[in-house]
């Protein structure tokens, strides 16, 4: 299974297993991985933590970051109480605007800085959302996926 992204097609992995479809929403997604469910409780539960500025890059919503593990500036990518921190990063805090635009521009920048890093491998992490009685994070879910 594959999904199209542009021109590039990846394969979907869910929980170490390799999905036949793309989720098309996040009620699906959660119905058959009640895992993240439980994830994402743990994440929520977990307490906050005050950061400095030193060696913080905070993207704010509709910006998007990359970087490398050896950048010596950056420490700690975030976007309010998310985090990442694995091999080269980028990170979006996306709301429905430009959302194929950055997600191309993250694909080819992680690509850019990857070069001489063949080991490596693409990975999305979908972190927050919300619920609202029109499901717009559920559209900006399948727009993702």
């Amino acid at each position: 299974m594959s999904c199209l992204f542009r021109s590039v097609s990846m394969v979907v992995v869910l929980n170490g297993v390799l999905a036949d479809e793309c989720p098309t929403s996040v009620r699906s997604l959660l119905a058959a991985h009640p895992g993240y469910r439980d994830a994402a409780a743990q994440l929520l539960a977990a307490a906050a933590r005050v950061i400095g500025p030193q060696g913080l890059l905070y993207v704010a919503q509709r910006e998007l970051a990359a970087v490398v593990p050896h950048d010596k500036n950056v420490t700690i990518i975030g976007s309010d109480d998310a985090t990442s921190w694995s091999g080269a990063v980028a990170l979006a805090h996306l709301d429905g605007s430009g959302t194929a635009e950055a997600a191309a521009a993250m694909v080819a920048r992680v690509q850019q800085l990857a070069v001489g890093y063949p080991e490596g491998r693409l990975e999305l992490q979908l972190v927050g959302g919300f619920t609202d009685p029109h499901r717009y994070s559920d559209e900006l879910f399948a727009n993702i996926m």
